[in-house]
């Protein structure tokens, strides 16, 4: 978190982390992090913003915010144990994730040299609460997340899943509106109003419409379940790469050039795996429909620099990237209800219209 930003307090905390022993992590990702969890989706949203209002302005005094200028992506998920993933790479069956809540001020303990120690330590200066900052509670989430174990766990699902969408993109082909677009937009289409697996993940420049998402879009969920709210900002790995900003029709693209030698121990890591150097491409596009419009709806993938999809645990590597370096996140604890702003026509007949042909067609 940046410094000199008061967050609200948070009821708790949820540890996650990923293997270290992984390559697909590529030594980048942190081995451990945690993610405040909010009362309230509002709280979570004001504290997303808080987060990313002082990042941007940081950026903007260092003269580092060129990539996407102020503009945040956000993303609302309805179980914040989910990862960053678009829908082509998520996991087969939902992970039996298991959490153990405990309490921010009696931790478990592990036995060393006779000795007691927390497993986890919250401490701070003297005088500061350490439950002002992580909460009252936090949760520890298993499985550890590992690259290589997912990839290994698509694999064989990568050709039924690419059939799929080539199904659902001839289906869509029927439609007027699709056939007059290019074919990058038909894509983010089909993603859009079809539920087949795609390389494209679906944001929103709107905070309160990831918020509307990630408690249920309509649908009730379980009070007390958590969600999450991401702000993506890739400004964030202007460190490690190099990127050109093209104008494609209705969109942007960024095209990524590693910057290795900056990249100190890790270079070293990356040539002894024996990984290649790549120059994916993040495209960003918007289409002309009632919903997404509404949605302020953006889709981007990875691809490498012919717009070929890259080797499966590269892509995935590259997303956990994004999720770690390259994104913000708050979660938040259901109320049983979905987050609606009718001054900002943030409701869900403005969002989710029922009466929209192509949604129809391609449900």
């Amino acid at each position: 978190m940046p410094p000199y930003t008061v967050l609200p307090r948070p009821a708790g905390h949820l540890n996650f982390s990923y293997s270290p022993m992984s390559p697909g992590n590529w030594g980048i990702v942190p081995s451990n992090f945690h993610v405040m969890v909010y009362p309230t989706v509002e709280t979570a949203m004001k504290a997303l913003l808080q987060a990313t209002t002082t990042i941007q302005a940081q950026r903007l005094e260092s003269g580092d915010a060129a990539l996407l200028n102020d503009n945040f992506l956000f993303r609302g998920q309805v179980d914040a144990t989910w990862r960053l993933l678009p829908t082509r790479l998520r996991p087969v069956t939902s992970p039996s994730t298991s959490r153990q809540r405990y309490s921010v001020d009696n931790p478990p303990k592990v036995v060393f040299n006779g000795q007691e120690f927390p497993m986890r330590s919250f401490k701070g200066p003297p005088g500061f609460d350490p439950k002002d900052h992580f909460g009252d509670w936090y949760e520890e989430v298993e499985p550890i997340r590992e690259n290589d174990a997912l990839a290994k766990e698509l694999e064989p699902e990568m050709p039924a899943r690419d059939a799929r969408a080539k199904q659902e993109l001839a289906r869509a082909l029927l439609l007027r509106g699709i056939q007059e677009m290019d074919d990058f937009r038909r894509l983010a289409a089909v993603r859009h109003y079809s539920s087949a697996p795609s390389s494209f993940l679906d944001v929103s420049t709107s905070p309160e419409v990831a918020a509307f998402f990630a408690t249920g879009a309509g649908k009730t969920l379980p009070v007390g379940q958590i969600g999450i709210l991401w702000a993506i900002d890739l400004n964030a790995l202007s460190d490690l790469f190099s990127f050109e900003t093209i104008d494609i029709p209705h969109g942007t693209r960024l095209r990524a050039k590693e910057e290795r030698e900056k990249w100190g121990a890790n270079k070293e890591m990356f040539e002894s795996q024996g990984i290649l150097p790549i120059s994916p491409e993040l495209n960003f596009v918007s289409l002309p429909f009632r919903r997404p419009i509404a949605q302020h709806a953006r889709f981007f993938r990875l691809t490498d620099k012919n717009e070929a999809p890259m080797p499966l645990l590269t892509e995935l590597t590259w997303w956990s990237i994004i999720e770690r370096r390259g994104a913000a996140a708050c979660a938040f604890l259901q109320s049983g209800t979905t987050y609606e702003n009718v001054k900002h026509n943030i409701t869900r007949s403005s969002l989710l219209p029922e009466t929209e042909e192509i949604a129809s067609a391609l449900q």
